[in-house]
């Protein structure tokens, strides 16, 4: 069965020959191409013709050359026409113009030896090599890549097949595209596979043409016997080459010993007699080079094991903490109690549990069948009794109810995703209307282009697109930056969060290697992250050497745990250098996007990033998560702008991305709500956010300075958190207060503020902070200021107390002015030292 497709392009030929269950007796063939161009239409008619007889079909050939005047030429039609007809050997197009010299036997008392050193040598003819060798090999490359890329077996496959006819589709063709240019040096678009280059052949000859000719070593002259030699010429044996296994295949290993073979023919054709050669020693491919046994790094450098050798002390402290929302579980008592803080902590804990008597209950009861890692973190033996969540049934404004009944202004607000407050009705109208018009899950959505282009009017950016989670943001960016770069290291940084991605979960070391953060994470799902410290300079440094095998640098802004720090100019000079070498720079605005300004920390900091990630205040508490970023990189998610009516067809190579419920109707429904909401609002509610936070430092801090308490608040925007100048042992109960006092917050969290508070409840909030920082000196679990330093009665302190460190493990050392004074590893910047002041 033949099918011949009657019309441009091959659309109906490619699904015939995908739906063939004996391609060589089910043919299928295009009679007009793609394209136009020069012959291209000619070209491709006479190709079907020839296929179709090929297949046995009987072509009309006076109609076909019914406009030509043809000359019959005589050829050979039978075996017993004697006559020959040569054909001329084509001319080779590369030179090989290296042998080497042959060496005569290792007997030096043979009088054979003497007579061949007075032999006269002379340039030999220099032996040629086709590049056609070359292309072959390309063409078998080219092979492995494309099922590598696509899983479909090509082995077989007609070279001369377009890859759409074999099976290929826009995803597959994207990612050779850019294995492809990477492997041969030469750019190699999603629109030449598809168009110029659409099969093996082509891409191949493509390839052989703008790669540079092969080196070829000088030639060697070659034997020739002077008049007077009478002695029969012994075979020489060349000493073969050590091939490197890691710098050439085995198909260029066994061409170099075949040429050095005929080298040696070559070499006797001369009319003189032969002599037996010894046996010949071939050279074998030298093994490639074994990769160093070494911790995963981030030039993808990647072991199994943990080289524990290579790692400091503060490293390994750092890689042994707790990651990101991680379960905290302690297992070990981490000091022992005084008896009044024994005394203490029975009488708190038993207030507790009576308070919150049912959440402590429902806990336990859905233990077995539930696992929740949020249930057990901050687990250590003291406090078991205190350890589970208030489980909460109602909400309103800034505030939520537990099943117990209890009241609690609530300052962990969904983790940031609640910025309106709890039954906003600007929100509750919008997905309650939703809600009646239906969920439908895969056709697209009115809301979709309009939230869109309102994110665009926000950020700046080109183009928007939907997933359903910051962590699902993420992982698109940096899929997109890899695909439009074709370079395959990430940038982050220490103490930023970028979402639960393998990828992301990972630790670095001085020595650049990165570690999987989490159980589960294999060492390769990191080997491509290149983890650095925050705002140094020689962060910039490193990535300025580094930036041609760097995809992107992945930045939040104002990290969420470390809030006080805003390095501007160190982020403008990142800016700068992935400007400057083709990287990309991705804002991860999960937290800080719509929070702290209308445009984000791109407003705040005056830096225009090429991809942004969003997700928390757009939702209005629905899960979201958006990409947007600049068109020339938002393109690789569809292909890029076409339009109906003309030729235009998407120019862009794509990526996977995709979803269930993404463009969920009622997250985009919530989404338009806060745009609206926050645009009409202007800076007024950043204004009074703001402002509240200002306000709730200032009062704590300034009483925590008094007071001598080890601990501060940090913010920016909205968010707040505590900072700890010393890690205190219980600092964990200064959480479980605040709750028993009507604030619910949750230990290592940030806080944030909601359009629902008013200055009555900050007021509560920054009371519910004193007094529990008070109760907790009074009861010995925090340190004052007294106990810190004890000025004696002429106002110097006594040697004594300046020898004895104001808190447990601080150290002696110099301050940046020279004098002495006290230290503690700062758990910020893993390695350093921040210094301890007194009062």
């Amino acid at each position: 069965m033949f099918l011949l497709e009657m019309g441009p392009r091959n659309t109906a030929t490619m699904l015939a020959r995908q739906q063939a269950t004996d391609p060589k007796k089910q043919f299928a063939a295009p009679s007009l191409p793609d394209n136009c161009e020069a012959d291209a239409e000619w070209v491709s008619m006479l190709s079907a013709i020839g296929q179709l007889w090929l297949a046995g079909i009987s072509i009309s050939w006076n109609e076909f050359y019914a406009l030509e005047n043809r000359k019959h030429v005589p050829l050979p039609t039978y075996p017993f026409e004697r006559k020959r007809y040569w054909v001329d050997p084509l001319v080779p197009a590369t030179q090989i113009n290296t042998f080497h010299a042959y060496q005569p036997f290792a007997d030096s008392n043979n009088s054979f030896n003497q007579e061949v050193s007075n032999i006269e040598l002379t340039n030999s003819t220099p032996i040629f090599m086709s590049t056609t060798l070359r292309k072959d090999r390309i063409v078998s490359e080219l092979r492995n890549v494309m099922e590598e890329a696509s899983g479909i077996e090509l082995a077989g496959a007609d070279e001369n097949s377009s890859f759409m006819e074999l099976g290929m589709d826009s995803l597959f063709l994207t990612q050779a595209a850019l294995t492809i240019s990477k492997k041969y040096g030469t750019k190699i678009t999603f629109r030449q596979l598809n168009e110029s280059f659409s099969s093996l052949a082509s891409l191949a000859t493509h390839i052989d043409q703008q790669l540079p000719a092969e080196a070829a070593p000088v030639a060697a002259p070659a034997m020739q016997p002077s008049a007077n030699m009478q002695q029969p010429q012994p075979v020489y044996n060349a000493p073969m080459p050590q091939v490197t296994a890691g710098n050439q295949s085995n198909m260029q290993w066994l061409i170099t010993q075949q040429l050095q073979v005929m080298q040696q023919q070559l070499a006797m054709m001369s009319g003189m007699p032969q002599q037996a050669a010894p046996a010949m020693q071939h050279a074998k491919p030298a093994p490639a080079p074994v990769a160093s046994s070494s911790p995963v790094s981030g030039n993808g450098v990647a072991d199994k094991k943990l080289n524990i050798a290579e790692v400091s002390e503060n490293e390994k402290a750092e890689l042994a903490k707790p990651f990101g929302a991680i379960a905290r579980i302690e297992k070990a008592v981490s000091s022992e109690l005084s008896a009044d803080q024994q005394k203490w902590m029975a009488e708190f804990t038993r207030r507790y549990n009576a308070k919150t008597a049912k959440s402590k209950s429902y806990t336990q009861d859905h233990r077995a069948h539930l696992a929740d890692p949020r249930v057990v973190t901050g687990f250590k033996p003291t406090i078991k009794e205190l350890i589970y969540q208030m489980v909460v049934d109602r909400s309103n404004g800034c505030r939520v109810w537990d099943i117990d009944g209890n009241e609690y202004i609530d300052v962990l607000n969904g983790f940031g995703s609640n910025f309106l407050g709890y039954g906003s009705p600007v929100i509750m109208k919008a997905v309650e209307e939703q809600l009646k018009n239906g969920i439908e899950l895969g056709p697209q959505h009115p809301l979709a282009g309009e939230v869109a282009k309102m994110i665009c009017d926000f950020t700046g950016y080109d183009r928007a697109g939907f997933c359903n989670t910051g962590s699902e943001a993420v992982l698109g960016a940096m899929r997109i930056a890899r695909t439009v770069t074709g370079k395959s290291t990430i940038v982050c940084f220490n103490g930023s969060y970028h979402g639960i991605n393998d990828e992301v979960i990972v630790r670095g070391t001085k020595k650049l290697k990165s570690f999987p953060a989490a159980a589960g994470i294999l060492p390769e799902s990191v080997e491509n992250m290149l983890v650095l410290d925050y705002g140094t300079d020689e962060t910039l440094e490193i990535i300025r050497q580094r930036a041609d095998e760097i995809a992107a640098v992945m930045v939040e802004p104002i990290q969420s745990r470390r809030a006080d720090f805003k390095p501007k100019a160190f982020l403008q000079e990142v800016r700068k250098i992935t400007a400057d070498h083709g990287c990309l720079l991705i804002f991860d605005e999960v937290i800080t996007g719509f929070r702290l300004l209308p445009g984000g920390a791109q407003e705040f900091y005056d830096i225009k990033a090429d991809l942004g990630t969003y997700g928390k205040v757009v939702g209005g508490g629905m899960p979201i998560g958006v990409i947007a970023g600049k068109k020339e990189y938002m393109d690789a998610l569809d292909g890029g702008f076409w339009q109906f009516g003309d030729g235009s067809v998407p120019e862009v190579g794509v990526t996977y991305f995709a979803g269930t419920f993404v463009r969920h109707p009622l997250a985009l429904a919530a989404a338009k709500a806060v745009l609206i909401h926050l645009k009409e609002r202007g800076m007024s509610i950043y204004n009074k956010l703001n402002g509240y936070a200002d306000k709730l430092l200032s009062t704590v801090n300034a009483h925590c300075s008094k007071t001598g308490a080890p601990l501060h608040l940090v913010s920016f925007g909205s968010l707040f958190k505590v900072k700890w100048d010393v890690e205190q042992p219980y600092g964990e109960l200064l959480f479980l207060l605040m709750r028993e006092k009507g604030v619910h917050i949750y230990d290592g969290f940030p806080c944030f503020f909601t359009d629902a508070f008013t200055d009555a409840d900050v007021d509560f909030v920054i009371n519910a902070y004193i007094s529990s920082i008070n109760e907790l000196q009074a009861a010995g679990f925090l340190p004052s200021g007294n106990q810190i330093v004890q000025p004696a009665s002429n106002g110097k302190h006594t040697e004594t107390e300046v020898n004895q460190p104001p808190v447990p493990g601080a150290r002696l050392g110099k301050g940046p002015d020279g004098n002495p004074g006290w230290f503690v590893s700062d758990p910020e910047r893993p390695g350093k030292f921040k210094q301890v002041f007194t009062s």
